[in-house]
């Protein structure tokens, strides 16, 4: 399902399936909003799922879009909420959500568990100093361009003439 939860034994996984069921989500689902404050940690088994928050003006701002086999809403796990942040389903998806509490008691079972998880995390935090050097050291178009041949890369489509990045992002 996700790389963090390869050390778990079938039975582990199944008594982890028992304490934290799927949620299917269809295309536009919410799955949580900034009132809903969730102190879990979700995991993606299937779909893709955007993080955004409202800005000022009212608008929709990506901050990602997380692909089947990752994990998100990580911030919960050190007792911050996940503010201003909503999550929607932008294909249909199935996530599976950890209580804080679950995730806590599997690492301590597992310690490979957790140390799975702070590598998916360093690997994160190297790819957003990444992407802030791209935007110190780079003007507007050199910037653009790394992102678009990001997603093309990523989630691009090959067409008759052109490659073609299906999802709307929000700038």
């Amino acid at each position: 399902m996700v790389d963090i939860l390869g050390p778990l034994s079938p039975e582990e996984m199944e008594d982890l399936a028992k304490r934290s069921p799927d949620t299917f989500l269809e295309q536009g689902d919410v799955l949580y909003s900034p009132q809903d404050g969730p102190e879990r940690l979700f995991i993606l088994k299937k779909g893709r799922v955007q993080l955004y928050e409202i800005g000022a003006g009212g608008d929709e701002i990506t901050l990602s879009v997380v692909e089947d086999g990752n994990v998100f809403g990580e911030m919960a796990l050190t007792g911050q909420r996940l503010q201003e942040i909503y999550a929607r389903a932008i294909s249909p998806s199935t996530v599976v959500s950890l209580r804080r509490e679950h995730l806590e008691d599997l690492i301590m079972k597992k310690p490979e568990v957790g140390l799975r998880l702070v590598r998916e995390l360093a690997e994160r935090l190297h790819d957003s100093e990444r992407r802030y050097a791209d935007i110190i050291g780079k003007e507007v178009p050199a910037r653009l361009a790394t992102k678009i041949l990001t997603l093309v890369d990523s989630e691009g489509v090959v067409g008759s003439e052109s490659y073609r990045i299906q999802t709307h992002y929000t700038h």
